[in-house]
Order: structure tokens, then sequence, then C-alpha cells
């Protein structure tokens, strides 16, 4: 899907072979201009949401993939920098579907953190939790990205407050944001638009949470990545090619279709969105908050068990309480 081509044309900076053209701002960039570039462009993003302002203990979602390998090299150099302490997470889901997908993905996230010289903690689904990713698609009824998604946001805040981390980032890029954004409108789930942000703030027994690359581009992390050798898994999650016909991939494939007509068209929806119109949401009431009987954790008032805990119950890996 992505490649990275050699123009005719020089770079917008110097008179080298430009690598990489930037279609919403008319530039074409040689690789190490796109590279300072992309790197400028990222502080300035962080810096202008006040992404780590007071952090002192940051911790990284790396599943080994493009975009949270790219974050992570990203945040060790920041950290150099601004003088916070950077932790990874990496959670092993028990994705094989004979591809041995999360064994690879975890390889790599390893592979980088040890480069780095960067603390790190995997977090093994099975042996924590009891279940892999792929015995909860069998065994329960929900979609298979929704039941991981859920697992996914649960263990890793879990994970950062054990290691006390004040932030938590994840390498969402333009691409997931903008679906995300769209998918709010067409399901008109005005909650979850309302809590969509670059920044949440550390509320509710949350830790801070930041979307560093909310404004890059999918192909850009992509190239920035092949160009800086960074190593990372390039292969699709196995289930994503087993859920086809989802609204929501249908929506991702109909914004990257918009933006090759009219670029920059997801940088405006994402910015307009977050500056124009989320603000004017933000009055919804609140989901009002208790705690799980089980873990202790926040889950909705009307809820006595948060949804983790009642797809574990399902699964058989954690007994049903009795509950008064």
């Amino acid at each position: 899907m992505f490649a990275i081509y050699i123009f005719t044309v020089k770079c917008t900076k110097c008179n080298n072979t430009a690598v990489i053209k930037i279609p919403y701002a008319g530039l074409y960039f040689c690789r190490e201009h796109f590279i300072e570039w992309f790197e400028r462009r990222f502080k300035k993003v962080a810096k202008d949401y006040k992404m780590f302002e007071g952090s002192k203990k940051v911790a990284v979602a790396v599943s080994g993939g493009k975009d949270s390998t790219t974050l992570l090299h990203l945040l060790h150099a920041l950290s150099q920098e601004e003088g916070f302490e950077l932790i990874g997470i990496t959670i092993d889901l028990g994705i094989d579907m004979g591809k041995k997908y999360s064994q690879l993905s975890t390889e790599f996230a390893v592979k980088n953190y040890e480069a780095l010289g960067v603390k790190y903690r995997v977090v093994r689904l099975k042996e924590e939790y009891g279940f892999t990713i792929d015995e909860a698609k069998v065994k329960v009824r929900r979609p298979v990205c929704s039941t991981c998604g859920l697992t996914k946001r649960y263990v890793l805040e879990v994970v950062a407050e054990e290691e006390g981390a004040d932030t938590l980032a994840t390498g969402h890029n333009l691409n997931d944001v903008a679906q995300y954004v769209m998918t709010g409108y067409f399901n008109g789930d005005v909650l979850s638009l309302a809590r969509l942000r670059p920044v949440s703030p550390a509320e509710n027994g949350y830790v801070k949470k930041v979307k560093p690359l909310f404004l890059i581009p999918e192909k850009e992390v992509m190239t920035y990545a092949l160009l800086k050798g960074i190593p990372f898994l390039y292969d699709s999650c196995p289930h994503t090619f087993r859920v086809g016909g989802a609204s929501s991939e249908a929506i991702r494939r109909t914004l990257e279709e918009l933006e090759d007509k009219v670029p920059g068209f997801m940088a405006s929806l994402v910015k307009n969105f977050e500056e124009k119109i989320r603000p004017r949401i933000e009055d919804v009431p609140k989901e009002t908050l208790g705690r799980c009987k089980i873990c202790g954790r926040p889950t909705n008032k009307d809820r006595e068990i948060c949804s983790f805990c009642s797809l574990r119950i399902k699964l058989n890996t954690l007994p049903s309480p009795r509950l008064k």
C-alpha cells in the first residue's frame, strides 16, 4: 500500500532529488529534509497542545507496528530534551491465526526498546488475564475488534498506573482520528465524540492520555519509519481481513479516497472538529462513574461490573461474584 518514490523533481529546500511529495502543502522533500520537517512538526504539535507539560513519567503503548514504533523513537528523543522518564508497554494479545502475529509484533517492539535502551514491560494477556483475543473471538458474541480495543484500553491504563506513569501516549495517526470522527457522526454517538480529543486530562481515576501523531497522515508516518530504518511489523492484524464490511473500515477507505482528491481533507476535518465542534458538545452530560465491584476501576454508574471484567466472566477467566 505504501512505497517511497524517487521523483524527478528536486527537494523544495535543496537541490537533492525528492523522495516524497506532500500534496496538501505543495512540497517535495529529500530524505534529510523530510525527516527534519517531520520531527519539527511532531514537536510543534506536542508543544501547541501541551501534551507533555508537567509530565514526569510517560508510558508509550508499542504494538510493534509502524505508528507505535515511530512514536517510541520520537518520544525517546523528546524525553532527552524535556527530561521526562519514558517506559514502553506492549501487550501480547495472543493473536496467531497461523501467522504468529502477536509473537512477531512483540518481538519487533522489544527490538526497538533494546536498541534505544528504553525500559519496557510486556504483558502476556493469556498469563495475566487468562485469555487471548483469538479465544475471545470464538467464545464471545462481540466484534473481535471491539473486544481487542476494550482489552487494550483497560490493560494499558492499568499497567501505566502500576508503573507510576502520569501520561500515556498512543500512536493514533491522522487517518485513525479522522475515521473516529466520521464514525461518531455516522453512529450519532455524541458522547464518544465529546471524549475524542488529542489530550485527555487525568480525571476520574484515569491517567492523562495523549495522541502525538493525531495530525500526521499515515503515509508520512510510514515514510518516516522507512527512511529512518525503524524496524516494525509490516503485516496487518489477521483479524482485519475477517471482519469485512464493517462501516468503520468503509468510512476509512472513503476518507482516504477523498484525501487523494482533496489534499488536506482529513487534516481540515480533524482540526475543525477539535477547534470548532468538540467545544460545542463538551456540555453533553458526561457519564457518572462508579467503581467496578471486582477490579475497583472506574465504570459507568449503572454498571456494577466494568466491561472488561464482564468480558472475563463470559470467558470463564474470572468467577462471577455475588453482588449485594
